[in-house]
């Protein structure tokens, strides 16, 4: 009798194993770190980021111009935090508060060529970015481009005079070459000698707090591929340049209060959507000539995240720029990646 109760109370446990229903796949949160932004607010950043990147860079994805190895499963809940310079971020993610920093993607190399503790969570390949998908990488790429008080429209197009200039001389492609392409693999970005002239000089506001771009090396010499446009812009307008030292997060406000004449500006349009909305092509147009691209998963993607139009894209991409400013022609466009630590799941 004991053996027969005992069977019993055995099949009913496994009854009722059976009968619970499987349970919901746990949502894992994964907290990310972006430098913050001077105008716009992190709600403002939220929606743009529902409404224009997700998609954007789902198509990317799923046209290969970003691989990102998948870990773990189950739906993912990002959260962003947002920090005033780089070092801030970089301490963050070490001490283990974040799981992964956005930045652009030859500061990512940079930092990861000379750091090894860091690596990109994913692979960029911008040379797969034909049709579509090269819209959409333009969208989400960001141009470095010069900021002034709109009142210097006369500086503003001196400075785009001589950046078109260098564009088309070489001399640009060069400097990318030597200040970017090289200094990313590791190394100290390298120090830039200004040539010197009679008059006053043109301010420029420099953080030191992006390299290969922005940097101030250890014994204080500012150095990296903006120095060595503006050093160039200098010795083609024979104007003295004078670079005055300013905390990232004040750039706005030393301009405003003519502490300098110009900051460097890395969140404007990509050379490639400033060069479309000049000739005036529209995503209509890109959706026309993109058939090979524009397969039916990714016309899903775009109808679940009904676009906005092209316009108001263009709007949304200009939100952080402060009051009463202007901006030059871009000079150099980059894309943001994400980096995580070595370790990291």
């Amino acid at each position: 009798m004991k053996k027969l109760i005992s069977l019993f109370l055995v099949l009913a446990l496994l009854l009722g194993v059976l009968a619970v229903p499987a349970m919901a796949e746990e949502t894992r949160t994964r907290t990310i770190g972006a430098l913050s932004y001077l105008t716009m607010s992190e709600k403002e950043d939220d929606a743009i980021d529902f409404a224009l990147r997700q998609p954007l860079r789902k198509i990317l994805k799923l046209l290969g111009v970003l691989v990102r190895e998948e870990k773990g499963g189950g739906p993912v809940k990002t959260v962003t935090q947002y920090y005033d310079t780089l070092n801030d971020l970089i301490l963050a993610l070490e001490s283990g508060k974040l799981d992964d920093i956005v930045l652009p993607y030859y500061t990512a190399r940079y930092l990861c060529a000379t750091n090894d503790r860091m690596r990109m969570n994913m692979e960029y390949h911008p040379e797969k970015a034909t049709g579509v998908a090269a819209w959409a990488l333009s969208l989400l790429s960001d141009g470095y481009s010069f900021l002034l008080k709109e009142e210097n429209t006369a500086l503003r197009d001196e400075f785009d005079a001589q950046i078109i200039a260098m564009k088309e001389d070489g001399t640009l492609q060069k400097l990318i070459d030597e200040y970017i392409i090289k200094a990313s693999e590791g190394g100290e970005p390298l120090a830039i000698e200004f040539e010197q002239f009679e008059g006053d000089p043109i301010k420029v506001g420099v953080t030191g707090d992006l390299p290969p771009m922005d940097y101030i090396s250890a014994d204080g010499s500012i150095a990296g591929f903006n120095t060595a446009v503006l050093a160039e812009i200098g010795k083609r307008l024979q104007k003295n340049i004078k670079l005055v030292q300013v905390y990232s997060a004040a750039r706005s406000l030393a301009l405003s209060q003519g502490k300098v004449d110009v900051v460097f500006w890395t969140r404007g349009m990509s050379e490639n959507m400033t060069e479309r909305r000049t000739a005036g092509v529209h995503l209509a147009d890109i959706m026309a000539a993109s058939a090979d691209t524009l397969t039916e998963e990714v016309q899903a993607i775009f109808d679940q995240a009904a676009m906005p139009d092209q316009e108001t894209i263009v709007k949304w991409i200009a939100r952080d720029t402060p009051a009463e400013s202007i901006i030059t022609q871009p000079y150099f466009t980059d894309f943001t990646i994400n980096v995580c630590l070595k370790d990291a799941p």
